[in-house]
């Protein structure tokens, strides 16, 4: 449960309850009579105190913002809250700012993974601001959005599905009124957003038609806010056009996916490689979407059995996993050696297969004193591996004293016939390393956060 407040009662109204309390009938005349300065105060003496009260309030929405951005989103909440209920002693409960306030908790708990109380909260807000600003203001689109993201993180995606297409009205209409260029900009990109959130909903129904036809629609709304994008154009962009890039990116990526499930192998690794292009501009070599998408264009070469393309992105990964600092990233490299010693495996890349799994025996065991845990499953596949492939490697002669037999004509060494290094060894059984599927599609786009 998250923090005392909003998390307690599920609605506004509590707040207003709490408030009343405090000041008895005389509530809403308080509320009435701070937005009109009270009798009892100079003008002078209002208008101090009001910007006071601005001045503390953007202070601490600057400190709720940061809590965000470092991940302490449970802190987040109780600031957000805290806002929520100083707004409450000076507006109605219906007021706009009352909904940015709510919209901001719903944020919150979202990233907090705590959804009940997002989709409460964003339901508030998204009913007060499309009563006080009208239902095709850009405000009302920013909370429709948020709702559709909360409703598919709780697996509801008919109803997401329809918010998702409300909100779409609402940026055809902010498409409509954009007159001027950053305008017409900013409408693009927010077009593009819910397109694509829309996308991942017909993915999640299983709907690929629909969901290709509308990550292309996003796509074409990306293009014609940025241009055409290679590496020099991306690097001449200022920082906040960076969003909207990597939502490209992700929308980039999201075709991939439709084009793996329909068993069009090379374009989903072109697609693929076209992301990765905007993500290794934007972003940290060793962030997890570059990662994520290195691994999955090495997935795609595993099915189409090219070991030898597959291997060399695995080695990329896990050299970028085990120099980095950050912990996804070391965590992941298990995994990813793991996946690099199947494809040398099946490449019959025998002496790096068994370098590979020295490593891999040692953190491995390494970890398992660190742990005092029994010995794991990894481990022991580790050692069988390691007697397989050592067993190979006795009987028979290296890749590379076999390339240099054949180069002087002397053949391998087992065979009069010129052969192959597949021909003379066994295939060792590795399935189990076989490197996982890619998850359908990509994150969401949208957490917009607006002082309240």
């Amino acid at each position: 449960m998250v923090a005392d407040g909003f998390s307690q009662h599920r609605s506004v109204n509590s707040f207003t309850d709490t408030f009343s309390t405090k000041s008895g009938d005389d509530y809403d005349h308080f509320s009435r009579i701070t937005d009109n300065s009270s009798s009892a105060k100079s003008p002078e003496s209002s208008q101090a105190e009001n910007k006071r009260f601005e001045k503390d309030l953007k202070s601490r929405h600057r400190t709720a913002c940061k809590e965000m951005d470092n991940g302490k989103y449970r802190l987040a909440i109780q600031s957000f809250e805290g806002i929520l209920a100083d707004l409450l002693t000076r507006y109605d409960m219906n007021h706009e700012r009352i909904g940015t306030a709510l919209h901001n908790i719903a944020v919150a708990n979202l990233r907090a993974n705590e959804l009940s109380d997002a989709k409460d909260a964003i339901e508030e807000a998204f009913r007060i601001r499309k009563a006080a600003l009208g239902a095709m203001h850009p405000k009302v689109g920013d909370s429709l959005v948020e709702f559709g993201i909360i409703l598919m993180a709780l697996k509801e995606n008919d109803r997401a599905l329809k918010v998702f297409l409300e909100a779409l009205e609402v940026r055809e209409e902010g498409m409509t009124n954009a007159k001027e260029c950053q305008e017409r900009h900013k409408a693009q990109l927010y077009m593009a957003k819910v397109l694509h959130n829309l996308g991942c909903v017909y993915t999640e129904l299983d709907q690929l038609d629909a969901a290709q036809e509308t990550y292309n629609k996003a796509l074409e709304h990306q293009k014609a806010a940025f241009g055409e994008w290679n590496g020099n154009n991306l690097n001449s962009k200022s920082d906040s056009t960076k969003p909207g890039f990597l939502t490209m990116a992700s929308t980039i990526c999201n075709l991939a996916y439709i084009e793996l499930e329909r068993g069009n192998h090379d374009r989903a690794i072109a697609f693929l490689n076209d992301s990765l292009e905007i993500q290794k501009v934007l972003l940290e070599a060793d962030n997890k979407l570059i990662l994520t998408t290195m691994q999955n264009i090495a997935y795609v070469y595993c099915l189409q059995s090219k070991y030898a393309n597959a291997k060399n992105v695995y080695m990329d990964v896990a050299k970028l996993q085990q120099e980095s600092y950050v912990a996804h990233a070391k965590r992941g490299w298990n995994a990813s050696i793991k996946s690099l010693i199947y494809c040398q495996l099946r490449d019959f890349d025998f002496e790096s297969a068994f370098d590979n799994l020295r490593k891999l025996e040692d953190v491995l065991s390494t970890q398992a004193q660190i742990e005092s845990a029994p010995t794991s499953r990894d481990l022991q596949t580790t050692h069988e591996l390691m007697g397989e492939v050592n067993f190979q490697l006795a009987r028979l002669p290296s890749i590379t004293e076999y390339t240099q037999r054949l180069l002087v004509g002397q053949g391998c060494g087992l065979c009069a016939d010129a052969c192959q290094p597949g021909e003379f060894r066994d295939v060792i059984d590795a399935e189990s390393w076989f490197p996982k599927r890619p998850t359908k599609g990509s994150k969401m786009t949208g957490h917009r956060m607006s002082y309240a």
